[in-house]
């Protein structure tokens, strides 16, 4: 019974970790458009 629930709580865990790496890449994504977009109309620093 404890194989079970260890294997559960590890592929919450992967569910996890795949959700968090995916917004982090989503949000990577994001932001480089973003900066394309402003460097197009010519918004530099």
């Amino acid at each position: 019974m404890a194989d079970k629930s260890e294997k559960r709580w590890g592929q919450r865990l992967g569910w996890l970790f795949l959700i968090w790496l995916g917004s982090v890449l989503a949000l990577g994504a994001v932001s480089l458009l973003l900066r394309l977009i402003m460097r197009a109309v010519g918004l530099t620093t």
